[in-house]
């Protein structure tokens, strides 16, 4: 099936479904003018690609990534120093919370202080 044959059986069906009775040459026609008119869809109805949708869709996300990220930085940071005064260590002084709560004092060595 090409497109004229398509746009025919479109224009066959609408005729059909309002009892209107048209020849093959004006149904032809009728299929010509709207198959032309579609043609000219995508200008007066704007669409934008696939990829279009999918960079931004990736760019929602990855903007949530970062504030999510962040936040967790910020978290991590606080809880350190937190860490760091309850435990007197120097403000200087890296140190680290492992998955089990363990802190460890990194100052090119690590030991556990905690």
């Amino acid at each position: 099936m090409n497109d004229l044959e398509y746009w025919s059986d479109c224009i066959s069906y609408g005729a059909d479904d309002c009892n209107l009775v048209l020849t093959q040459d004006q149904v032809k026609s009728l299929a010509e003018s709207v198959m032309q008119g579609h043609e000219c869809y995508g200008m007066s109805f704007y669409s934008p690609p696939s990829n279009e949708r999918y960079a931004e869709i990736e760019r929602e996300w990855k903007l949530k990534f970062d504030k999510l990220q962040n936040e967790f930085d910020a978290y991590i940071n606080n809880a350190e120093t937190a860490v760091r005064i309850a435990l007197r260590q120097h403000r200087d002084t890296k140190i680290s919370i492992d998955k089990d709560g363990e802190v460890f004092r990194c100052n090119g060595r690590s030991e556990q202080i905690q």
